[in-house]
């Protein structure tokens, strides 16, 4: 499958949230340009969207499947999140659990979600 033939399938707000993501990045790491709200929560509010966006993409491919289920998108969102805030900080020192990324994380999915129904993803 060509590059041009997986950005015809990705929908518009997958691409803002990825755009968002990379100015971001962009703005932190490398003109070093401090946001503190966006620096500690922006990448974990954008994660979800992103991770499910991915994931619905392969599903729509391999299996014609146009949405995820509810119960789906809480179930990815959970174990990401244990992984990520638990499992991660448990075993290296450079990772630092937080709960408020959990509830970015969880809200992520929820917009993702939303999105979803609306047929923005």
């Amino acid at each position: 499958m060509s590059l041009i033939t997986i950005m015809q399938q990705v929908k518009p707000f997958t691409l803002l949230l990825l755009l968002l993501f990379l100015i971001h990045q962009l703005t932190q790491k490398v003109l070093e340009l401090p946001i503190p709200w966006a620096d500690s929560y922006l990448d974990p509010l954008l994660c979800m969207p992103l991770l499910l966006g991915g994931y619905q993409l392969e599903q729509r491919w391999l299996l014609g499947r146009e949405r995820l289920s509810l119960v789906e998108v809480m179930a990815i969102t959970g174990l990401l999140s244990f992984v990520f805030e638990y499992l991660f900080p448990r075993f290296s020192s450079g990772f630092t659990a937080d709960w408020r990324d959990v509830a970015a994380y969880f809200t992520g999915a929820l917009l993702f979600y939303l999105a979803q129904e609306r047929g923005a993803t």
